[in-house]
C-alpha cells in the first residue's frame, strides 16, 4: 500500500470532493458547449426553483456575445474538470496539486463576488454557486492538510 493509504479518512474525503467537482465541471462544460449558456443556466435555475420553492424571475435572455464568451470558457472549465479528476484518481502522487486546484476554484467564487458588487445579484442559484466556490476550497485545503499530517505521522511511525 502507498504511504498515505487508500483508506485514510482525509484522503478519501478529499478524493470524493475532487471527483464530484471534476465530474460537475465536465458536465457543466459540456452542457454549455453543446446546448449553450442560456439553456444550461435556465435548466439549473428551474431545478433550484423546484427544490427550494423560490418563485422569482428567471435570468432572462443571454446576449450572443455572452454565449460566445461562455462557450469559449466552458472548454477551459472542462479542462479544469479533467485535471481535477486526474488528481483525484491518483491523489497520493498528486496531492501537491490540491492547493492550486482549490485556489483556482476559489478565485472563480471571488469573480462571482466581484460581479455581484459591480452589476448586482444574479438568480439565487448563482449565489449558491458562489457560496460553494468560496467554501469548498477551504474544505479541500483542510482535507489536504489532514492528509499531509496523516502522511507525516505514517512516515514518523514507520521509522
Amino acid at each position: 500500500m502507498n504511504r498515505l493509504g487508500r483508506g485514510t479518512p482525509m484522503l478519501v474525503a478529499l478524493r470524493i470532493c475532487l471527483a464530484v467537482l471534476g465530474v460537475s465541471a465536465i458536465a457543466i462544460a459540456l452542457s454549455i458547449l453543446i446546448a449553450g449558456a442560456e439553456f444550461t443556466a435556465a435548466l439549473a435555475e428551474r431545478a433550484f426553483n423546484a427544490v427550494t420553492g423560490w418563485s422569482g424571475p428567471a435570468s432572462g435572455n443571454w446576449q450572443p456575445t455572452m454565449d460566445s464568451e461562455l462557450r469559449f470558457y466552458a472548454a477551459l472549465w472542462g479542462a479544469y474538470g479533467i485535471v481535477v479528476l486526474r488528481t483525484a484518481r491518483n491523489l497520493t502522487k498528486r496531492l501537491h496539486e490540491t492547493p492550486w486546484l482549490a485556489a483556482v476554484f476559489f478565485l472563480g467564487g471571488i469573480g462571482r463576488g466581484l460581479s455581484v458588487l459591480s452589476v448586482g445579484e444574479p438568480h439565487p442559484f448563482f449565489m449558491l454557486l458562489m457560496t460553494v466556490e468560496l467554501v469548498l476550497p477551504v474544505v479541500m485545503i483542510a482535507l489536504w492538510l489532514g492528509a499531509r499530517m496523516a502522511n507525516r505521522d505514517a512516515v514518523l511511525n514507520s521509522e
